[in-house]
């Protein structure tokens, strides 16, 4: 009986010295984690904020020209509405000299024909 124990003993020691498996501990630790899952967050926000400055900056220049060229065809259009009433001006001003000599030569006429 003895000799069963020591030989089961025996056994189970160079049985259990196997070798095993190590592992390596892991290089980074949770600050340095935390670190580089800012600086990716960080770097997200800028390319997106990037990204809405450079959509601002196009949407100005177009607004830019845009006005520029409402202000030049305005601008254009106001001076042909200023020669149209300056036209319609002096063929009024004309219509009225003609009325007045018309009434004139009426008024002449009125007072040779009750003078005789």
């Amino acid at each position: 009986m003895f000799r069963n124990v020591i030989a089961s003993n025996a056994r189970a020691c160079t049985v259990s010295y196997t070798r095993s498996i190590h592992a390596t501990p892991a290089t980074s630790t949770v600050t340095e984690k935390v670190s580089e899952m800012a600086g990716k967050v960080n770097k997200k926000v800028g390319q997106g904020l990037a990204s809405a400055i450079e959509t601002g900056e196009k949407a100005a220049g177009k607004t830019k020209e845009t006005l520029g060229s409402t202000t030049a065809s305005a601008k254009q259009k106001t001076e042909g509405a200023k020669q149209t009433t300056q036209k319609t001006t002096e063929q009024a001003k004309q219509k009225v000299d003609q009325a007045a000599a018309g009434a004139r030569e009426t008024k002449d006429d009125v007072k040779g024909r009750m003078s005789k």
